[in-house]
């Protein structure tokens, strides 16, 4: 993300609630993270201000990453994403992607029998999804409480990494799930990438490693989908895209990115079976959580 964006800070608090001290997590030239002691969250201290967020995507994210967003490169991930959906087994109904670009993992949605909708803060994301025949809601509509008990699927694609407020994205997300709703998250995941800051120093990658606001492992997240109201069924490691979305030196970053993805994605699958799904370790992860009992 861009210079501009870090620099126009203002949260500082860790969105669990939590009132015990920061811890430092690791810190470049222009940005320091800190870790949350109480949910593991890993996260730009201080943040930039919502309007600052909102602003950047609603007017610049597509130029910077549009076309590589709406790429093959993110099959994978699409595919991987549907793929665990089709675990918990349901006949398929409505469902809302938060985040949703262009509509490229709507499409694979729509040919598998889903009822799609979309809400996108790109203007002209959003429109080229519109213009493929998906309904769009407008951009605060969670926030107005539209929409309440609509949906029988949410999913957010890395959209938990640049938010201004992760547990309210849930708790918003939450809030239009119908009975026995699930909500599905793919997320970069901090076990992965805080271990690996120094080996990509060795063989200067250190700029293809996607540091946003957000840094979640599987604890964080699982900690902020309860404090969200939604109980975790299912994490598992999220297959990686082919490329990477935004590198450097495009020849060298697409070879390191071929070579690595084969070594770290069997690696994280063996350790993965082997410890009965214990140990989530691959670049990205994905969880599954139902709305708890009682909540509304």
């Amino acid at each position: 993300m861009s210079t501009a964006l870090a620099n126009q800070k203002t949260s500082v608090g860790c969105p669990c609630g939590s009132t015990e001290p920061l811890r430092e997590a690791f810190h470049t030239p222009t940005r320091r993270y800190v870790r949350c002691p109480t949910c593991d969250l890993v996260f730009l201290h201080p943040r930039p201000a919502r309007e600052t967020v909102e602003g950047y995507f609603r007017e610049e994210y597509d130029g910077d990453y549009g076309e590589v967003e709406a790429s093959d490169d993110r099959l994978p991930v699409f595919r991987s994403v549907l793929e665990h959906l089709s675990i918990y087994p349901q006949p398929p109904g409505s469902l809302l992607d938060i985040g949703c670009g262009d509509g490229e993992f709507l499409t694979l949605c729509r040919d598998a029998g889903w009822v799609c909708s979309g809400i996108e803060l790109s203007q002209r994301a959003a429109a080229r999804a519109a213009n493929k025949g998906f309904t769009m809601l407008p951009s605060q509509a969670l926030e107005r409480g539209e929409g309440a008990g609509q949906f029988d699927v949410v999913t957010l694609i890395n959209v938990l990494e640049t938010v201004s407020d992760p547990l309210a994205m849930l708790r918003q997300a939450a809030s239009v799930l119908a009975f026995d709703g699930k909500i599905v998250v793919r997320a970069t995941n901090g076990a992965f990438h805080l271990p690996m800051r120094t080996p990509a120093r060795w063989v200067g990658s250190q700029y293809d490693q996607a540091f946003h606001w957000y840094l979640y492992t599987a604890k964080a997240l699982r900690t902020l989908m309860g404090l969200a109201g939604l109980h975790v069924v299912g994490v598992r490691n999220s297959r990686p895209s082919r490329g990477p979305l935004s590198p450097v030196h495009p020849w060298l970053s697409q070879l390191k990115w071929t070579v690595s993805r084969g070594v770290f994605w069997p690696l994280s699958q063996t350790l993965f079976a082997a410890t009965g799904g214990q140990v989530v370790c691959a670049p990205s992860f994905e969880m599954v959580a139902r709305r708890q009992q009682g909540e509304r």
